[in-house]
């Protein structure tokens, strides 16, 4: 074989898993699937590169299908662009079952046999809402128990209605709940997949927001499957009769916390989970859905000991009073550890490495003091800033990345700037950081930051330049900064084409007497809100800067200040010629992500 067809067969395979991975692997419909078979159809070569694909999923489709919609085989002549014929594919699309309005590929993948194991089924809904009635049915109208799949180990949910559309389904209650014969049927449904897919051991969903409906037949499956799953990470319906036996596999669990508190108490092995994220969560959460390990003789105590990321999200910040907390404990408010949660056993998490929080209530003052002796690395704290404010600083000794979002009235804004020096001057080995504040007061720093191996900080808070220039000064190690906010837009000069004209460049901003960081090379400068105007004043704050990070070699700037910048940069490049290094580029969002986004 030559070098070049070595080449074609990568480009073809290439191709190939291109085509098929959306169908596949994401959000493909049954319609797109049926295209494979045409792309399987072109040579051996391609039949041999798509089968593989088209057998390692079983989709199950709920789709509108009009009353008197019959589909025939197309005709011969419409297909001519085949050039060969697969002896295995069928021509005609008969051989995807049709039956009422549930649809699947099962019939294609008995035709194309057991050369690849299908490890994979995935019930979706696109154009409707999901009615499980005659689910079992049409499944058995299809041939889905005369198809061998014991092979597959996850299902997955692809429900894509909006959430306003599914809640006003006949399905649906007066009170927002699913009616009795929904529940039913999708009880029955998931009987019929349990018997059929025994080996289940992840139930994934793509997307939080699923319907109702689709909720209901996961919580089934999740009651069925509960002692042999590893993964759950899909929405469930509150399971008001449902009994759940111990989860003693359970490695990665997504769960809203009323329906966790639900389920009864121990029914989750804290032992062997790797990943939790608990949504909803109130004031009055209780850890009780999770058992201690059999063998531990500390009956206070409940050791995650294989965690190593959490994220829990309160449903809400809103102060909650200290006598109606400790009415929810049934005891004395005196010598009661306050600890994240109502459950009084010591928490431990001896590998976490990734911790989220957001909405912290205001009463658990002693939260953070669950995880100073957790490894962590990363960790994002959002809420009100008189919540936040608690925060451990010995939780940065070992971090890597560190997101810090917080909101509060004026009254506390000489507080919060405390808080960000005091974070500052704590050491800590972190790299990437995000601190963030919605309030238009400025954020001073100290002159002892000891963050001292940062390479990337975004501030989203309004900012003097010249503590801006301070900051950077005082972090040799910065490689990207982006800043939000510098200047007061609503009260700023506004800039027309007449002081374009008019302005000496070289003395539009003062000369800096000495640079105030060498090791910066990208500045992202998004100041001017959506709908702004540019202003003088901002502008002068953006080429001061450039001109005291002379190593900057990329500055990113909002549209409106773009063609500015470009004009200052070509008139101050002979007297500043590090200018002529910086390559300018415009934007209307920010490029950068935040830290958070890590366990989302």
């Amino acid at each position: 074989m030559t070098y070049l067809e070595k080449i074609d067969n990568r480009i073809f395979e290439r191709i190939v898993n291109v085509a098929c991975y959306q169908t596949t692997n994401t959000s493909g419909r049954l319609s797109v699937y049926k295209e494979l078979v045409a792309l399987a159809s072109v040579s051996r070569q391609w039949h041999a590169l798509v089968q593989p694909h088209m057998q390692s999923v079983l989709i199950l489709e709920y789709q509108t299908v009009p009353a008197n919609s019959s589909q025939k085989p197309k005709s011969p002549k419409s297909k001519r662009r085949a050039v060969w014929k697969s002896p295995s594919i069928p021509r005609n699309e008969a051989a995807l079952a049709k039956e009422h309005a549930w649809n699947t590929n099962v019939g294609l993948l008995q035709i194309l046999g057991k050369q690849t194991p299908i490890s994979r089924m995935r019930l979706q809904c696109f154009d409707s809402i999901p009615d499980f009635s005659q689910f079992v049915s049409a499944m058995d109208a299809a041939g889905l128990a005369h198809c061998s799949l014991d092979s597959v180990t996850t299902i997955e949910i692809m429900d894509q209605l909006d959430l306003a559309v599914a809640i006003k389904a006949s399905s649906v209650t007066e009170n927002g709940t699913v009616s009795k014969r929904h529940v039913d049927a999708s009880r029955v449904a998931a009987a019929y997949l349990s018997q059929h897919l025994p080996n289940v051991q992840q139930i994934t969903s793509l997307s939080w927001n699923i319907s109702l409906q689709s909720q209901q037949l996961v919580t089934h499956l999740a009651q069925l499957y509960f002692q042999q799953l590893h993964v759950l990470t899909v929405p469930l319906a509150m399971p008001a009769d449902a009994q759940f036996k111990v989860a003693s596999n359970l490695t990665k669990l997504y769960v809203d916390a009323n329906v966790l508190q639900q389920l009864g108490n121990n029914v989750i092995s804290a032992q062997q989970l790797q990943v939790l994220k608990l949504h909803n969560v109130d004031a009055f959460f209780s850890w009780e859905a999770f058992a201690s390990n059999a063998n531990s003789n500390i009956r206070n105590e409940l050791d995650f000991s294989n965690l190593t990321a959490l994220s829990i999200k309160f449903s809400n910040d809103n102060v909650v009073t200290t006598t109606d907390f400790y009415s929810s404990l049934g005891g004395s408010k005196y010598n009661v550890r306050v600890s994240m949660g109502r459950d009084r056993r010591r928490l431990l998490f001896p590998r976490l490495q990734t911790l989220n929080v957001c909405k912290l209530p205001y009463t658990y003052t002693d939260a953070w003091r669950m995880f100073v002796d957790s490894p962590l690395k990363r960790l994002a704290v959002a809420g009100p800033y008189a919540h936040v404010r608690y925060i451990e600083p010995r939780l940065l000794r070992n971090l890597d990345v560190l997101d810090v979002h917080t909101v509060g009235a004026d009254k506390h804004s000489g507080r919060f700037t405390s808080f960000i020096k005091s974070l500052l001057d704590e050491e800590s080995p972190v790299k990437s950081a995000w601190l963030r504040h919605a309030e238009l007061f400025p954020l001073s720093v100290s002159r002892q930051v000891k963050w001292q191996h940062l390479t990337e900080l975004c501030i989203s808070a309004y900012m003097p330049t010249l503590a801006v220039l301070s900051l950077a000064s005082q972090l040799p190690s910065l490689l990207r900064l982006t800043v939000q906010r510098i200047a007061h837009d609503t009260c700023e000069e506004e800039l027309d084409q007449p002081f374009i004209d008019g302005v000496n460049w070289e003395t539009f901003v003062s000369v800096p007497n000495q640079p105030s960081s060498l090791s910066i090379r990208e500045l992202q400068l998004h100041m001017g809100g959506e709908g702004s105007v540019p202003r003088i004043p901002t502008l002068q704050a953006i080429c001061y800067i450039l001109l005291c990070i002379p190593s900057a070699q990329l500055l990113a700037i909002k549209q409106m200040y773009w063609k500015y910048a470009c004009e200052f940069i070509k008139h101050c490049s002979n007297v500043h010629p590090h200018l002529s290094n910086v390559k300018l580029i415009r934007h209307v969002f920010m490029a950068t992500k935040s830290p958070s986004v890590f366990l989302e």
